[in-house]
């Protein structure tokens, strides 16, 4: 049995090829393996070696060694069975088709795959709760059921047990008994609850299972496409550009690719040891940046080099936003050479769910710091570009803006230094359709009279309510980026092209922005999209 399954569209459309690569790592360790094997829709079954073969060739097509090659790999996050998986794999396979003569334009070669690592939806695993309980509580828990059940009995002899004195001793003790049974059988009921959300199950297999297998599946095209070229220059040809590698990462997926880069990046890259122990920075690009942005060069492995770095509604605090010491998000962010969030204040999948189970496992001492990067929102009454002058003061997650919370800590560094990485499209008030809706949130607009105004608290629990009914009609407050078209467009345009690239396929960067704006998205622009910032990619180097 292969640790994958790789499957790709019949006959690969010219310029886009797309696959879908998943793990075989099993929901619980008793199963060994994934037996799931049905053919995506639109989708055949291809040996995975075969597929690699294929995917470095489309990479470097024989005879084109000046062809600019995109590898897009796009991730979905927490509470996403293999079904569910299908289907938006499936959606965004029929995006890119439909879109396909702006993605392939001018003879560019893009490779999309879509990667499945081994998630479980909320409640699968109800049935295995008692099974599953260790030792220890399940005594417990049998001990309380047992003084419950010496309760009831001496509820019904009426509390006159002789040998205990009078009947008011007995009931009172009966009393204490009982509630300190309810009390265990509660907590119990609890660790129960917390397993049945698969939340923390669903981390630990994007950590253990997810992250190490995405990085072999590069590491193979890498090394493929390293020897194919090498066969290409044996035969006369010319050096090559590297090829762009981008990521789309969806919920835990956004931590899951950034994990991941950390395990590909070359740690002992000079470039990559930017400070000294005492946090003084060395001579090199921490000094040397364009424009003073914190970036170093993206080059990864034998052929690749990290271009853009989609998030949407990625499940990552926040606070990775402020600059500091050990920040996890910065240390990937500084190797891509542009970075997307699309975020909204309705996500109450994160806003309510995973700030309550992160509760437990987040290093915090106020829940202002325990608000996740997916609902970001931007200050501003405004639809379409903002200016992005007052960069901390104009972003805000949970109650405060990014400008207090960084001012309620001791910071070495400045403050804004990650937050400049992004462009920023906040889709709280996003409407898509005919007639137009709100695909995220109702889109009240309650910034529309104060830049500062926020849903209100009701307003988040009815949102959560609707995401929970389900529905193809209902509000998709976690992933309805990928629902509305405009959105959905604009992420694959992104992570296939670039910001100018998308820009040229809209017609021009106003028509892009207008097209926000008309779908009342709010836009702010990162300082690496700036011509002067850019970087022109550089000639593969197999020496």
């Amino acid at each position: 049995m292969s640790d994958f399954r790789v499957y790709s569209t019949d006959g690969q459309i010219d310029g886009v090829s797309l696959y879908f690569v998943e793990s075989t790592a099993p929901d619980s360790v008793e199963q060994r393996v994934n037996l799931e094997d049905a053919a995506p829709p639109g989708l055949k079954a291809v040996d995975p070696d075969q597929a690699v073969r294929n995917i470095a060739r489309d990479l470097a097509p024989e005879g084109m060694p000046q062809v600019d090659a995109n590898l897009v790999v796009m991730v979905h996050g927490f509470n996403t069975p293999r079904d569910r998986v299908l289907e938006f794999y499936d959606a965004a396979r029929r995006a890119i088709l439909a879109d396909k003569d702006a993605i392939s334009d001018a003879g560019r070669r893009t490779v999309c795959v879509g990667y499945r690592w081994p998630s479980e939806s909320i409640g699968s695993v109800v049935g295995s709760s008692l099974s599953a309980l260790p030792i220890a509580p399940l005594s417990l828990l049998a001990g309380a059921l047992a003084s419950a059940l010496a309760v009831v009995w001496v509820i019904l002899s009426g509390f006159k047990l002789m040998a205990w004195g009078s009947p008011d001793l007995v009931r009172d003790l009966a009393l204490v008994v009982a509630a300190g049974g309810i009390v265990l059988i509660l907590t119990i009921a609890v660790f129960a609850l917390l397993r049945a959300i698969v939340y923390f199950r669903d981390i630990y297999r994007a950590t253990n299972y997810g992250v190490p297998d995405l990085v072999e599946v590069i590491r193979q095209i890498d090394l493929e496409t390293s020897d194919w070229v090498q066969e290409l220059r044996r035969r006369g040809e010319t050096a090559r550009k590297r090829i762009a590698l981008s990521f789309i990462g969806h919920s835990m997926g956004g931590l899951l690719v950034t994990n991941t880069i950390r395990v590909l990046s070359d740690v002992f890259d000079r470039a990559a040891i930017r400070t000294r122990l005492s946090g003084e920075k060395r001579a090199g690009p921490a000094t040397d940046a364009p424009g003073g942005l914190d970036t170093v060069p993206g080059e990864l492995g034998h052929v690749f080099t990290l271009m853009r770095f989609v998030l949407a509604s990625p499940d990552i605090p926040a606070e990775t936003l402020l600059a500091d010491r050990a920040n996890f998000l910065a240390s990937s962010l500084r190797r891509f050479r542009e970075a997307y969030l699309f975020s909204n204040e309705g996500d109450e999948v994160l806003r309510l769910i995973s700030t309550t189970v992160n509760y437990f496992s987040f290093p915090t001492l106020r829940r202002q710091y325990g608000y996740r990067l997916g609902n970001l929102e931007m200050l501003t009454s405004s639809f379409g570009l903002s200016s992005n002058a007052n960069l901390l003061d104009s972003l805000r997650t949970g109650s405060e803006s990014l400008s207090a919370l960084s001012s309620d800590t001791t910071r070495q560094k400045d403050p804004s230094e990650v937050a400049k990485a992004f462009t920023y499209f906040d889709c709280t008030d996003y409407v898509d359709g005919d007639p137009p809706k709100g695909m995220l949130t109702e889109a009240r607009n309650y910034k529309q009279r104060d830049p500062k105004g926020h849903i209100p608290y009701l307003e988040h629990v009815k949102l959560l309510l609707l995401y929970a009914l389900g529905g193809k009609s209902s509000i998709n407050v976690h992933g309805g980026y990928f629902d509305g078209a405009v959105t959905q467009r604009l992420i694959y345009r992104l992570a296939c092209l670039g910001f100018q690239g998308a820009a040229h396929a809209y017609g021009d960067e106003r028509q892009l922005l207008d097209e926000c704006k008309n779908h009342q998205i709010r836009v702010m622009c990162s300082e690496r999209l700036s011509p002067k910032n850019q970087r022109e990619r550089e000639d593969m180097d197999l020496s």
